[in-house]
């Protein structure tokens, strides 16, 4: 299980290069929007440690609140799927890069048994110019942190 997350996690490093490959093409993003990821995303993982379900549902677009229906079936959801962004040691962010025109921002996560994980955040930017969580997909690495 293990071996094929980390074949996976290869793929998907290799489609967030900062070339094409197959039809896919990845460019960064301007240092603002960059920032402006970076601070959601921390956001939200410093509201699950203080177990603030309303503030950490409040940094996800508004399909992803309508879909998921309460704050704390939000909480409830990541705590029993996403333990690791729920609970982390330390996270470690990327530069976020558009891909397709997909906003892209990839956190390595470390959980309390020091097994690292990679968090592939999908952002969307709102009609006010904020950025919303617009999903994520955890990704369990054979990597043990020290």
């Amino acid at each position: 299980m293990k071996r094929r997350a980390l074949i996976i996690f290869n793929l998907l490093l290799g489609l967030l290069a900062p070339w094409a490959i197959g039809d896919a093409i990845a460019e960064e993003m301007n240092p603002v929007d960059a920032q402006a990821i970076h601070f959601v995303i921390q956001s939200q993982l410093d509201a699950f440690a203080e177990d603030d379900a309303a503030k950490a549902f409040g940094f996800a677009t508004s399909s992803t609140r309508i879909l998921i229906g309460s704050a704390d079936d939000f909480l409830r959801l990541i705590k029993n799927e996403y333990p690791v962004i729920y609970r982390n040691r330390l996270a470690l962010f990327a530069v976020p890069e558009l891909v397709d025109g997909q906003a892209l921002q990839i956190v390595r996560l470390t959980d309390s048994d020091n097994f690292v994980w990679v968090a592939i955040y999908s952002m969307q930017q709102e009609s006010d110019g904020t950025w919303k969580i617009d999903g994520c997909k955890l990704i369990e690495t054979a990597s043990v942190s020290t």
